[in-house]
């Protein structure tokens, strides 16, 4: 009795850590071999009896044999589908109760001055790692097409790393393996492999652990059966070495099952009948009633996507499966119909998820296909789909997945109301400032606009106005910025209201910024729950910033909610004192005494992909121009966006128009090409065209013949007055408010 004993005891420790077998295969985890191997010693009698697996031939070593039931691996994975495979967070999750005045991603929020109270600021390690980097495809060799490679690439850090390749899902057949080493090959890349399919070819555990954690740069994990990748992993302890490689900065990526096992949850096909190693011989041996006669299943992933809950992966999204039922309209169903899965991400066959850390970013392989978010609404538990629009840097996971949300201010429901509002606060401000510039010239015995020696110079208004918000990126505006602030690499305050604070639009206006290396900090006002005091907004906006940096946008809602918080107040006070006011679109508009706008777009919204998708063409086009008030500061209307025209199919020019000879109330407008800047110095002002071709423009309404009259303005290497501007162009006839 004891010599049998013995023999099952070493029987029950072998299966327990190698077999695909449903005997407690979560405890290789809780305790190394040795103790497990006593544990089972002394506790034999009260396990209950295990099926003979070792004498089974598993489906993946079915390698000589024609039999169907040697080579089918449903009976043998259904019984797993409920296993939880998470091997837990790689970092504990951010507080997300910080202040709203945020620094800038991988940017210092330092700078302020010594002794000045930074406790409002957001803490950031800007040498962190950020961890895990994850290319989650939607099919394997999505992986290999040239934007989604060169981002597997760029995540290493190296231009040739190091590569193991990981095909359980695919039961470590050869040819996937020679498919997916093909491309680093040809890049120089060192490539190995790691096969844990078969039991006869799995390594000991520190030759594992040598590949996959200490040599590997990036692990490449196969498409195939993802619930059989994960019980191999699970058994053999390779699940854990990912997540120590994970941990230390490994990139991690893959297709369809390769993609989907990092996450939480995973819409799977593994219990397709042919989804096994020999599929040609279940293919010939079954009819094909019984081939498509399967379900999907949900599955629980790894759990090394740092997603807000139970997020389903759905890779081949855009695709149907061989059961005829589509991959995306199947995972909406399973959102509806399951409490614990509040949403999914659904990764089109040629598109990729790029996760970073705690943020995520849509690669097109083809320029087409994309990502897409599938949410339930909890009031009315309708599902919506989502597309994602592809972006260059990644934004928040979390605010990914809330991206088919709309914002929650309360007069989004009846922007039209609001139409009217007179958002002015500075119509004084640019003469009160020349005439304390001339009070003070004089008084020192100098002319207005000579050079002053002695002295200090009073503040001067500085606005640099772009067509849309990229324009701020083109080298001869975003110069023009830097100069105007006196200072190589000025302070930042970006305020992007107008954008509903997205990140993406964060990351589009301050990227040259931050290629200088300029200290950047953020102020969220758009939702009422992310507004820091009055004191904390002064301290960035008027104390600290050299300039201050607006979105594009809808620029009504801007307005409102300046308004509401008193931010307008200040950016009066600071322009005041000499700081650059700066943006594009909406960001341009609003220093002006009006604008012409796109405010009533119906998806001018935080949630514009949601609204675009759900919204039909007649829908979308259905919306009119409206001229709004802006702070005042400029007496003209902005034209942002002039030589464009709208979703309406209305060109902005001919609108801008119509509007002033509808109005004949004097006031020119200032039409701003979209890659052109408007730029202001004091009562001066000047034309940038960022790409040598746009400019800006003048238009006057005749009020003799009603009509209206557009000079183009020639971009200059200086300002000059507005007057002497204008009758340059041969408009004698306009009346600039004072």
């Amino acid at each position: 009795m004891a010599e049998n004993l013995s023999e099952i005891t070493i029987a029950i420790v072998v299966t327990t850590a190698t077999a695909n077998t449903p005997l407690n295969i979560s405890a290789i985890h809780q305790v190394d071999t040795a103790e497990l191997s006593h544990h089972l010693t002394t506790t034999l009698l009260s396990i209950p009896e295990v099926p003979p697996l070792l004498t089974h031939i598993i489906p993946s070593m079915a390698n000589d044999t024609d039999k169907l039931e040697d080579h089918l691996l449903v009976p043998h994975l259904e019984p797993h589908v409920d296993v939880d495979f998470t091997v837990g967070e790689l970092n504990p999750p951010l507080d997300s109760s910080a202040s709203s005045v945020v620094s800038a991603p991988g940017v210092s929020s330092g700078g302020l001055e010594s002794g000045d109270d930074v406790s409002f600021i957001a803490d950031g390690d800007e040498n962190e790692i950020l961890v895990p980097k994850i290319v989650a495809a939607g099919k394997g060799m999505a992986l290999y097409m040239p934007a989604v490679f060169r981002k597997v690439i760029e995540l290493s850090g190296k231009a040739h790393p190091n590569i193991v390749y990981i095909g359980t899902a695919s039961f470590d057949k050869d040819e996937n393996f020679n498919r997916h080493s093909k491309k680093f090959l040809a890049k120089g890349c060192a490539v190995d492999r790691i096969n844990v399919a078969e039991r006869d070819s799995v390594l000991p555990h520190e030759e594992m652990r040598r590949l996959v954690v200490d040599w590997a740069d990036v692990l490449v994990c196969s498409g195939g059966n993802t619930l059989f990748a994960l019980l191999r992993w699970k058994e053999t302890g390779l699940d854990l070495l990912i997540k120590e490689a994970a941990t230390n900065g490994t990139v991690l990526c893959g297709g369809s099952a390769g993609a989907g096992c990092w996450f939480t949850s995973m819409h799977s096909d593994s219990l397709r009948p042919d989804n096994v190693k020999h599929s040609d011989v279940v293919k010939n041996e079954m009819d094909d009633e019984d081939l498509i006669d399967w379900d999907y299943v949900k599955i629980s992933g790894l759990g090394i996507i740092p997603t807000p809950g139970n997020i389903m992966a759905v890779p081949h999204f855009d695709r149907i499966g061989s059961n005829d039922i589509s991959r995306s309209e199947h995972a909406a169903e399973m959102v509806a119909c399951n409490s614990d899965v509040p949403a999914a991400i659904g990764i089109d066959n040629n598109a990729a998820l790029v996760v970073e850390g705690d943020k995520a970013m849509v690669v097109s392989g083809d320029g087409e296909a994309t990502v897409h978010i599938v949410s339930k609404d909890e009031d009315t538990n309708e599902i919506s789909t989502t597309p994602l629009n592809r972006t260059d840097e990644p934004i928040p996971i979390e605010e990914l997945m809330d991206i088919a949300n709309p914002a929650t201010a309360e007069h989004l429901d009846a922007l039209e109301d609001h139409v009217e509002t007179n958002f002015a606060v500075a119509e004084d401000l640019l003469p009160r400032v020349r005439a304390n510039s001339i009070a003070s010239s004089a008084a020192d015995g100098h002319v207005a606009g000579d050079d002053c020696d002695d002295g200090e110079e009073q503040p001067t208004i500085k606005i640099v106005a772009a067509g849309r918000m990229k324009a701020l990126q083109l080298p001869p505006v975003f110069e023009k910025v830097i100069e105007l602030s006196g200072k190589d690499q000025p302070r930042i305050a970006y305020i992007g209201t107008a954008s509903f604070d997205r990140t993406d639009k964060f990351n589009i206006c301050t990227k040259a910024f931050r290629s200088l290396e300029c200290e950047i900090i953020r102020l969220d006002v758009s939702e009422p729950e992310t507004v820091p005091s009055m004191e904390e907004m002064r301290r960035l906006v008027v104390d600290w910033a050299d300039v201050l940096l607006c979105s594009g946008g809808n620029t009504l809602h801007a307005l409102l909610r300046w308004k509401e918080t008193g931010l307008d107040l200040l950016l009066k006070e600071a322009a005041e004192k000499g700081k650059v006011m700066c943006g594009g679109s909406a960001g341009a508009g609003c220093w002006f005494n009006s604008i012409h706008s796109d405010s009533l777009r119906p998806d001018n919204m935080k949630n514009s992909e949601y609204v675009q998708n759900e919204l039909d063409d007649n829908e979308l086009t259905d919306w009119d121009y409206v001229k709004i008030s802006g702070l005042g500061i400029l007496p003209a209307m902005a034209v942002p966006h002039f030589d464009a025209t709208g979703t309406n199919d209305v060109a902005r020019s001919s609108h801008a128009e119509q509007v002033l000879v509808d109005e004949q109330d004097g006031m020119p407008a200032i039409g701003i090409d979209e890659n052109a800047a408007f730029v202001v110095e004091g009562d001066r002002a000047m034309v940038v065209s960022g790409d040598g071709e746009a400019t800006c423009h003048v238009v006057v309404a005749d009020g003799k013949t009603g009509e209206t009259v557009t000079a183009s303005l020639t971009p200059a290497n200086a300002p000059m007055l507005l007057e002497d501007m204008v009758a340059m162009h041969g408009i004698n006839n306009i009346e600039c408010e004072k």
